[in-house]
């Protein structure tokens, strides 16, 4: 855990035209304001936030901007996490998660220069033409940089009561001045969502380059549970699913659902090494894998569920899902492919069973996220574009 801090800078101004102030103080009282004006925070630490106020803004659709997931991203990820408030009369107007991000980040998939980078190789809308205006050390040109609106992969969001009026142009002022003020060299947003036209809309006219960075995607659960999921889809999918769920069943595969057990996350911290290993994360540890898993269960506790595949007793599979008011949101997840034989563990494990559970639980939605876009669509999730807004040192007014 990290040493507890209380670093709040405030600016009782509607509009800052100086940097951000350094006075240390205590955070201000949210509730039974009526005459102050607007006021920025700058916070270090989740533990200091006004965790209701900001959980409320946050939403049910954003668990990885709640508060007690900004707690494992702190204790995990080794970035320097900064906090954006924005208070009224009313009580929190405003907020923004940000992290920073140097050249020896670990987290490849959500640092600015490896993402532009992906993207331009892969043809991304409007990424080669950011790209090519960089200098080719990308990196040297982009970082350390300033990351906004959470740390995760997939609709990164600034989060605001009033709809990303004036307290958007707040907030990105603040983060702007920050990343100026600790010599950063880029500021950005890295997963969008298409559908976000307000952050979209201002991110643009504030002079944001943008290019395509994914695809996002979510599964609404049918209240009939898997049958009624299976009635979506054409006879030849069905007959298709149909048979994938009897391999797995005649193989003896188990799959269960259950509140993460700590004496699984050895195992799990294994497969999903050996997952990322084969996607070309060399350097990714079980150790890591297990810190995460163990800090997750002590921020989340019961809503932290693992999906379970087990052969002859043996864990050969395993999905981690986080609960988020009806949502669930599928974080992680490991194989082991010697023992999966080529079955359909996939889609048994992280798409079939876990529409049956989900149902029962009464959840409405599982989000997917990124990646793997063609095999989620292909099991009936939905998706949405994501795009990358960046900001150069200099080159926003």
């Amino acid at each position: 855990m990290q040493t507890p801090e209380s670093d709040i800078r405030t600016a009782q101004r509607a509009h800052l035209t100086t940097p951000l102030p350094h006075q240390v103080g205590q955070l201000p009282a949210f509730e039974g304001i009526s005459a102050l004006p607007p006021a920025l925070g700058l916070v270090r630490q989740a533990a200091h936030l006004p965790r209701v106020a900001w959980d409320r803004l946050a939403g049910p659709d954003r668990a990885y901007l709640g508060t007690r997931w900004l707690d494992v991203v702190e204790d995990t990820s080794g970035a320097a996490m900064r906090y954006l408030t924005l208070t009224d009369g009313e009580g929190l107007a405003g907020a923004l998660a940000t992290a920073v991000a140097d050249p020896n980040a670990p987290w490849l998939a959500g640092r600015t220069d490896t993402v532009l980078r992906r993207c331009a190789e892969e043809g991304r809308q409007g990424a080669r033409e950011l790209a090519t205006d960089l200098p080719h050390d990308l990196a040297g040109a982009l970082l350390p940089g300033l990351v906004c609106g959470g740390r995760h992969l997939g609709r990164t969001a600034l989060l605001t009561r009033d709809g990303h009026g004036s307290a958007g142009e707040l907030l990105l002022d603040a983060a702007e001045r920050l990343a100026d003020e600790e010599a950063l060299k880029s500021v950005a947003f890295l997963h969008v969502d298409e559908h976000d036209t307000a952050l979209r809309t201002l991110l643009g006219r504030r002079g944001y380059r943008s290019f395509h960075s994914e695809s996002y995607h979510w599964l609404p659960v049918p209240s009939g549970g898997f049958a009624e999921y299976l009635a979506g889809f054409s006879a030849h999918r069905r007959r298709r699913i149909g048979a994938e769920r009897r391999a797995v069943r005649d193989a003896g595969v188990r799959v269960t659902t259950a509140p993460l057990d700590p004496a699984d996350i050895p195992r799990f911290a294994e497969l999903e090494t050996t997952l990322l290993g084969k996607y070309g994360m060399s350097t990714w540890t079980s150790a890591r894998s297990a810190a995460i898993l163990e800090r997750a269960l002590t921020a989340c506790g019961p809503d932290v569920l693992a999906a379970t595949a087990r052969l002859d007793g043996e864990i050969i599979g395993f999905a981690l899902i986080v609960v988020h008011h009806d949502r669930w949101f599928a974080h992680r997840a490991g194989f082991d492919y010697t023992a999966q034989r080529g079955l359909p563990l996939y889609f048994e494990l992280l798409f079939y069973h876990l529409v049956e559970a989900a149902a029962e639980a009464g959840a409405t939605v599982i989000h997917y996220g990124t990646g793997s876009g063609t095999a989620k669509t292909s099991r009936g999730c939905l998706g949405s574009e994501q795009y990358a807004y960046v900001r150069t040192t200099g080159s926003a007014g």
